[in-house]
């Protein structure tokens, strides 16, 4: 098994020519790959898995292996589009990223004089018809940062993915064997704080002034889609620099999956807007990401009754919390809600698969 990381390189260092070329190319490209979709949806063109560079005639003066690579790329979004449930319709290509491969580019490292780290040589789908035909080669220089540093030890893939301002390089080691000494760990995902630790540790505390934000942009305007990567970001950085995994072995986390389903007309809609823009499965996809690369273990388990069960005696009732309270009516334990939630998650066994109808049921079941 092997972990799979990407770092993304801006092209804003390229000559106003190599920028036009590839303005040109990716122009050709969106128009073969939209003609290549429409012929698919029409089903004038079949799906295989492999298609050989004459069968694609309807593109000209482009190499072999781009008509395979577009052909690919348009296979893959109509399966996918068709693959939903519901009313579908033929998907048009808007924001463009090409993946290509070491058949068409090579990434190669400069020599300490240069002012760049590495370049990259791309041969263009252009054919020039003369006395030899050929395909025109660009170089598109690269610097490395703080975040692509950190593989320096690590194997480039031989896939890129390129759109008009960053090229995206991936890298790969070879996954560590999991931890067998450490301590086990519950992490509670909140509203207000981002995760809570069995032990006791707020990361992200207040997040939910970060969700306040977000609400009160206007939806699809640059300010929310900024508001959104800001959040992002910051889920990634609080993880990485606030959640220490050195002595831990195990971590165990609620299964949230279905949490936001069933929840029309059980809260006022000024909170539902903000409640919408909390995103439990971009902090999982960062704690998995952690997990796997120092080496742990990470299980979901049962979310309901986490934060309404006393850790000390088991008892289980809805008004042993109050708000961020927790006090048990039966033995008088008192902590904060979320602290609670993450111990009884600790405890919990991994998850099986339960039904969504089940879930929902469950999260009204306690007295």
């Amino acid at each position: 098994m092997k972990i799979k990381r990407s770092s993304k390189y801006t092209l804003k260092f390229i000559t106003k020519k190599k920028r036009l070329l590839l303005e040109q190319m990716f122009d050709l490209y969106k128009v073969y790959l939209q003609r290549t979709i429409d012929l698919i949806w029409e089903e004038k063109v079949p799906v295989k898995k492999y298609i050989s560079s004459k069968e694609i005639n309807w593109m000209d003066n482009v190499g072999g292996q781009y008509k395979q690579i577009i052909y690919r790329h348009a296979c893959a979004i109509v399966k996918s589009i068709k693959s939903k449930k519901g009313k579908k319709s033929k998907p048009e290509v808007k924001n463009l990223t090409i993946s290509l491969d070491r058949r068409i580019v090579n990434v190669e490292f400069s020599n300490r004089a240069q002012a760049f780290d590495r370049w990259i040589r791309i041969s263009l789908p252009f054919i020039l018809e003369g006395k030899k035909r050929e395909r025109i080669e660009i170089f598109i220089p690269l610097k490395e940062h703080k975040h692509s540093l950190k593989f320096k030890d690590w194997r480039l893939c031989k896939t890129i993915r390129l759109n008009k301002d960053f090229v995206y390089l991936t890298f790969e080691k070879e996954k560590p064997p999991v931890k067998q000494e450490g301590k086990v760990i519950g992490i509670d995902q909140g509203y207000k704080n981002l995760i809570t630790t069995s032990e006791g540790q707020f990361i992200g505390k207040g997040f939910n002034r970060i969700y306040e934000k977000i609400a009160r942009k206007k939806q699809g305007s640059k300010a929310f889609k900024r508001a959104l990567v800001e959040r992002n970001n910051e889920i990634n950085r609080l993880i990485n620099k606030e959640l220490d995994l050195s002595d831990v072995k195990t971590i165990k986390i609620e299964d949230l999956k279905y949490l936001k389903k069933g929840i029309k007309g059980r809260f006022r809609k000024e909170f539902n807007n903000k409640f919408q823009r909390w995103t439990y499965r971009q902090v999982m996809t960062k704690l998995e990401r952690k997990a796997e690369q120092e080496a742990v273990q990470l299980f979901r388990v049962q979310p309901a009754f986490t934060s309404l069960t006393c850790p000390m005696c088991l008892f289980r009732h809805k008004d042993n919390r109050k708000s961020d309270k927790f006090l048990c009516l039966n033995c008088g334990y008192e902590n904060h809600s979320d602290v609670v939630g993450a111990i009884n998650i600790a405890r919990q066994e991994p998850i099986v698969p339960v039904a969504h109808k089940q879930i929902l049921e469950d999260r009204n079941k306690c007295p």
